[in-house]
């Protein structure tokens, strides 16, 4: 596996001067070597060598394990080959100028196609020539989108599809493995859905509908208990957030004033994705090499290269730093 970033690395990207000097620092890191194949002219050219970069440490693991390890390990790479469907859906269903999305360059392994489907003429044509495991599931909630013009369907569907799949392959591994990897998506599933019922408190979404969007996997959010019943029937985010379970609660009180404030959920979404972070470098820290470790690092590369991206668009215009350091997963 490769290297992760220090903490004084990113500060130091962060706090660069301009997109040249960025670069600079980034070109003295462990992307030297991706970057250098890369014009990095544009900043596609930084995007599409961050995107190489994180495939190859995915396909490196892939590669070096095998059985029901192996399985798993390309279940989660799955996850960026339903980002790739998902950007192909908001580009058919946007209403703005038509945009291409730079895609996770991942075709060639599952043998599906995905990028392909920009060429399509229409998002009903994007769903007639998808494959499974995709095709079914867009096509049953196809009737709900267009009642509703919410691309928010389409991606729960995938997002529903993606979990369970990943959660039957959690259940395959052994024992050991398999408390690790519960603990882990458990709680990434456990932020989004709490994520879920915020957005759709705001919103005034009663909690029927709201059932309507949940995983039912999870680690420490339990929808069938009290806690989470309080929180889905919640008149409004503060007493939500008051009827979660610990740590959630503690993590999102800390980010509360900020949506009182501003009336914005990015806050509470950044200090739940700052406790995920923490988490996993706290399982790199103390266990030894297993499973628990490699989903860590694979976690943990795929935010570095979504931050990443975002500091170099940040200086490609010219974004003050203290702006820069919201922005980021840290």
């Amino acid at each position: 596996m490769g290297d992760i970033l220090s903490e004084g690395s990113l500060k130091r990207l962060i706090e660069a001067r301009d997109k040249a000097e960025f670069l600079a620092a980034l070109m003295a890191s462990a992307y030297k070597e991706r970057l250098m194949k890369a014009t990095l002219t544009e900043l596609d050219d930084i995007e599409r060598a961050l995107k190489e970069e994180l495939i190859d440490q995915y396909l490196m693991v892939i590669r070096s394990t095998s059985g029901e390890l192996r399985d798993f390990f390309e279940e989660v790479f799955r996850r960026l080959e339903v980002e790739n469907l998902k950007a192909v859906i908001r580009a058919k269903t946007s209403t703005l100028v038509p945009f291409k999305p730079l895609f996770f360059p991942l075709d060639s392994f599952f043998g599906r196609k995905v990028s392909n489907l920009m060429e399509a003429k229409s998002l009903e044509s994007v769903i007639k020539q998808v494959e499974n495991p995709y095709k079914d599931i867009l096509e049953a909630v196809l009737p709900a989108y267009e009642r509703s013009k919410k691309t928010l369907i389409f991606e729960i569907a995938l997002d529903k599809e993606l979990f369970s799949a990943l959660w039957m392959r959690m259940k395959r591994l052994r024992a050991g493995d398999r408390e690790i990897v519960r603990r882990v998506m458990g709680t990434e599933f456990d932020i989004e859905n709490i994520m879920t019922v915020l957005r759709c408190t705001s919103e005034g979404v009663d909690e029927d509908e709201m059932r309507n969007y949940l995983f039912p996997y999870g680690y420490a959010f339990d929808l069938d208990s009290a806690e989470a019943r309080a929180s889905l029937s919640a008149a409004d985010v503060s007493s939500a957030i008051r009827s979660l379970p610990s740590p959630y609660t503690d993590e999102l009180l800390r980010a509360l004033p900020l949506y009182e404030r501003d009336g914005s959920l990015i806050p509470l979404e950044y200090a739940l994705k700052g406790f995920f972070l923490r988490m996993v470098k706290d399982l790199l820290r103390r266990n030894p090499l297993n499973i628990g470790t490699v989903l860590g690092f694979l976690h943990l590369k795929k935010i570095e290269v979504k931050n990443l991206y975002a500091i170099a668009v940040c200086k490609e215009n010219g974004i003050p730093v203290e702006k820069i350091k919201k922005l980021i997963i840290a």
